[in-house]
């Protein structure tokens, strides 16, 4: 996830401000098409807010939700 968070706008510590991102660009930073997102929006493995139509994604708690609920398969090395 780190190679992400430097195409968002940064504070002065280096963390991300609060962005609110629409589908599509949740889709183009986690590079993935826009319909995996509203595929993981439906299963509710991302959070969002909806605001009568418009579906918005926090940055900050998506980053945080996909590390507490995902992990990264590693590879075994073969004997």
């Amino acid at each position: 996830m780190n190679e992400i968070t430097p195409a968002l706008p940064t504070s002065s510590s280096g963390q991300p401000t609060d962005v609110m991102l629409n589908k599509t660009e949740l889709a183009k930073l986690l590079k993935v098409t826009l319909r995996t997102v509203e595929n993981w929006q439906r299963l509710r493995a991302l959070p969002y807010i909806k605001v009568g139509k418009i579906v918005l994604f926090h940055w900050p708690d998506v980053v945080e939700f996909l590390k507490a609920n995902f992990r990264v398969s590693r590879r075994r090395a073969l004997k």
